[in-house]
């Protein structure tokens, strides 16, 4: 465990994805996040995690995920590392969500609920791996008027 967050270590499996929603749970708990904001990891790492095991590592069943969540001040931030194929998700261009259903393109829709839900997300890929950076922003806290102490 870490200080202010933890470290989780995934292998490329879907069953290990109840064990992500659990220490994101523990996260909440012991750092005490908004509910929102807890709904919001949940859903996006569901899906980048899913993604990385059914496409950057496929058949492979040996990978690893390595997943570091850390509460900073004002901030969330998880980072996702894995050695599965190189895949940027943001160069995966955005949905046309107007279209018709029937017009609309096979994929793209995942990563678009990402960037909606996540207050900034980067990729880079680093000594043969790929690091997803998610920033989720705390809601300000209410400051206490002149005089008044809670």
């Amino acid at each position: 465990m870490l200080a202010r967050g933890i470290h989780v270590v995934l292998r490329s499996d879907t069953h290990e994805i109840r064990r992500l929603a659990d220490a994101i749970d523990y996260l909440a708990d012991s750092l005490q996040l908004p509910q929102p904001m807890i709904f919001k990891l949940n859903l996006a790492l569901d899906e980048l995690i899913t993604n990385t095991i059914a496409y950057g590592y496929a058949e492979q069943k040996d990978g690893v995920i390595d997943i570091e969540m850390r509460r900073h001040d004002d901030r969330v931030v998880v980072r996702l590392i894995d050695s599965a194929e190189a895949f940027d998700p943001l160069s995966v261009s955005e949905p046309d969500t107007a279209a018709a259903l029937e017009d609309r393109k096979i994929g793209g829709l995942g990563i678009h609920f990402v960037r909606t839900l996540i207050d900034e997300v980067d990729y880079r890929r680093d000594d043969d791996r790929n690091v997803i950076t998610l920033t989720l922003l705390l809601p300000p806290q209410p400051v206490p008027a002149a005089g008044i102490h809670p």
